[in-house]
């Protein structure tokens, strides 16, 4: 009996260490925190739209694996709320069904209701085209003289193929989903839909990845501002342009002191003067004017010996 029960103790202590712990397995800790959004310069746009439809504004993007969206913000001169904005979304056939196919319709009404709220807009029939292939839009009246635009697209690839096989593989088998909501305060409908057909797709390669990366981290540091001191501007007459005075440092002169008075000063005889003379000192008393009366100064003698005058009374 005891034999079985000392069998069985490694066995129990083995399966006590058996049991899950998540606080001790770290690697299974998936981090659920969404990718961040960073603002990046308008040169690393990447599609961009006609110059009728103005500057871009600004450019926000999210970088994460082989995906990447863009929000390419353009200005708005309508009353409308929301932006004037190109989004393009960038990634593989992994990522989704998103980039294996077109957007269905009940899809595409559903982002046009979201992006153009209160605008009646009619989808036209006619597909239209630009260099990318055939897109999908929707044109809706806006006030007296303007309209709103709003289009989709599906590019099956964002790169041209490579004739070798290690150009394929480094430009990837990357789609693009490209959505372009806009609206002016006086481009009529039959005119707007030109900007979709002028959009155009940059090239899309695993190095365009790496570019983007470094865009979203590379902030630069705000200097800060410079306090600047206004300089006196000296106007020589009515009418003439004012002329600016190079600043002048003034520098006080030091006032010459009174010379300072010692008191019980001593005065050391210089080398053979020694045994000679002796040395006079004058011990200044307090001035009269502040003792209130007239006194004349007194003088002391005091001798001071040198070493070679120590040493001869020494050996006396």
């Amino acid at each position: 009996m005891r034999w079985l029960l000392l069998t069985a103790l490694p066995l129990l202590a083995t399966g006590c260490t058996a049991v899950h712990d998540p606080f001790l397995e770290t690697g299974s800790i998936r981090p659920d925190a969404p990718p961040i959004s960073t603002e990046v310069s308008p040169e690393f746009a990447a599609a961009y739209l006609p110059s009728i439809s103005g500057r871009i504004e600004s450019v926000r993007q999210t970088v994460r694996g082989d995906f990447f969206e863009q929000a390419i913000v353009y200005s708005n001169a309508t009353a409308s709320a929301g932006e004037n904005v190109l989004t393009v979304r960038v990634g593989t056939p992994a990522e989704g069904t998103a980039f294996l196919r077109a957007p269905m319709r009940r899809a595409i009404l559903a982002e046009m209701r979201q992006a153009l709220p209160g605008v009646a807009m009619r989808i036209n029939a006619a597909a239209g085209q630009n260099t990318h292939g055939v897109y999908g839009y929707a044109t809706g009246p806006l006030g007296t003289s303007g309209s709103c635009l709003y289009a989709w697209q599906f590019a099956k690839r964002t790169a041209p193929l490579s004739e070798t096989a290690m150009g394929r593989i480094g430009d990837g088998n990357y789609s693009a989903q490209v959505r372009l909501r806009f609206c002016h305060p006086s481009m009529p409908e039959e005119r707007i839909a030109a900007l979709m057909g002028g959009m155009r797709l940059k090239l899309v390669t695993s190095q365009t990845f790496d570019m983007l990366r470094y865009a979203g981290g590379s902030g630069g540091l705000r200097s800060q501002p410079v306090s600047v001191r206004a300089e006196p501007v000296a106007v020589i007459d009515e009418g003439a342009e004012p002329r600016r005075t190079p600043k002048r440092r003034i520098v006080e002169e030091a006032r010459a002191e009174e010379p300072a008075v010692i008191r019980n000063a001593v005065r050391v005889p210089l080398p053979g003067e020694a045994g000679r003379h002796k040395v006079t000192v004058t011990v200044a008393e307090k001035p009269a004017e502040e003792a209130g009366e007239k006194r004349t100064p007194r003088a002391k003698s005091v001798l001071v010996p040198l070493p070679e005058t120590a040493a001869l009374t020494a050996g006396d």
